[in-house]
């Protein structure tokens, strides 16, 4: 018989040292394994696992976190989880249930206490115990009922700003042609401003359905999301698939952040990449979307409020202990002569800008057409210099074959209006 492990999921080390001291006096002695970013844990459980216990840390006590452990509980219930907080979650008792929560643990706290609760939850989780090991969790992969093969979540990219107007959808959207066209992938772009995504505009789309009528599709129902999810999803002609925003902005009320985990988990299961845009704001809605991003692209424009709303931003991201090493900052919009000089604000910010992306009128043309500049103008200064920043996203064998892509071609008025659909062949 095995010994028993445990999975201690938290960024910090003074909880997975203390866990790991208490385990030592623990009969038969559990084994212990760290896993720091909550995007990662589907990985550790597949390639480590299973677990029979895991201690979540702080960050998760709150209604993203739980969102997140409810899934993970889903699909590995027999794996207790001791959730561990420096301050009471805001949450219901029955989200944390559902989360598989079985103890609670207020930091900080005595070894005792620590070695008490990992006991009875080690004892739980034997009498759970099932003789097969538990697989990737379901809610991190793509499976048929016919038992197709297993697929990788999707990689999930954010795109933020302190400030509006910094160029967040024109981000997101480039960056989502560009993964589309040189990697082959499937690619789906998640507008989260609820109130006023501008995503379908810049695109020049009418989306059917939105991200309110896939979370409210069954109301009163759970329902399988991830299994209907692409029937809410609206193309573009460039291969890119969009999650639109409400078309009422009083229907942006009905969604939470525990909704945000869940739509963007079950567009993972279907898409390689997904590109999430968000309003400019650090609610629990954008604070969502940032967990579990691979990347988080922050924008701001060459003007002081903007500057100085990074800075805040950067600061109060720190403070909610949101990782940012995955942070790259993008100054848009760089035009000479403006009071302010670019090598004024890159001595504000040590870490830099990923890129510095001038004022372009392609960039208003890509629009009007509803085409990525990358797509309608690729050899503008402004392509040119977003191309190595989502470069480096494409994994290692592609870089390669980045190529300055010609023009996509969009279809005339006239070609539209009298082009008639070839048939099918069989």
């Amino acid at each position: 018989m095995r010994n028993p492990r445990i999975l201690i999921l938290d960024p910090s080390d003074e909880l997975r040292d203390q866990v790991s001291d208490v385990i030592h006096d623990l009969r038969p002695r559990p084994e212990a394994v760290t896993c720091d970013r909550v995007d990662l844990v589907c990985d550790v459980l597949a390639d480590d696992g299973p677990f029979d216990v895991m201690v979540a840390g702080p960050g998760l006590g709150d209604q993203a976190g739980l969102a997140r452990l409810r899934l993970i509980h889903d699909e590995v219930p027999a794996m207790a989880t001791v959730l561990a907080f420096d301050h009471r979650p805001d949450a219901h008792l029955r989200d944390m249930v559902q989360a598989g929560a079985i103890d609670l643990l207020q930091l900080p706290v005595h070894d005792k206490e620590v070695a008490e609760s990992l006991e009875r939850a080690l004892e739980l989780a034997r009498k759970f115990q099932v003789p097969a090991p538990v697989s990737v969790p379901a809610s991190a992969v793509t499976t048929s009922s016919m038992g197709a093969p297993l697929r990788t979540p999707g990689r999930v990219f954010t795109v933020a700003s302190a400030t509006g107007g910094c160029g967040k959808t024109f981000m997101a959207t480039n960056l989502a042609y560009f993964l589309a066209r040189h990697s082959g992938k499937r690619v789906c772009v998640v507008d989260l401003d609820l109130q006023f995504g501008e995503v379908s505009t810049a695109l020049r789309l009418k989306p059917r359905f939105t991200i309110y009528d896939a979370l409210h599709r069954d109301e009163g129902e759970e329902g399988d999301l991830a299994e209907h999810i692409e029937e809410y999803l609206v193309a573009h002609e460039t291969g890119i698939k969009v999650l639109a925003a409400p078309k009422d902005p009083t229907e942006a009320d009905r969604i939470s952040s525990p909704d945000v985990a869940r739509i963007i988990q079950a567009v993972r299961q279907h898409y390689d990449y997904v590109v999430v845009d968000t309003p400019s704001a650090l609610t629990e809605i954008v604070l969502a979307a940032f967990e579990g991003a691979e990347r988080l692209f922050v924008m701001a424009t060459l003007d002081l409020p903007s500057v100085r709303n990074l800075g805040v931003f950067l600061t109060t991201l720190e403070k909610l202990r949101v990782p940012t090493d995955n942070v790259r900052l993008i100054l848009n919009k760089a035009e000479s002569d403006v009071g302010i000089e670019i090598s004024q604000v890159e001595k504000l910010f040590p870490q830099g800008f990923e890129a510095v992306l001038p004022y372009a009128k392609e960039v208003s043309r890509s629009i009007n057409l509803g085409m990525p500049v990358l797509a309608s103008s690729p050899n503008a200064e402004v392509s040119r210099n977003m191309v190595p920043v989502v470069s480096a996203l494409l994994p290692e064998g592609h870089l390669a074959r980045v190529v300055t892509p010609t023009p996509h071609r969009s279809p005339g008025f006239l070609t539209r209006l009298f082009h008639r659909p070839q048939p099918r062949t069989s």
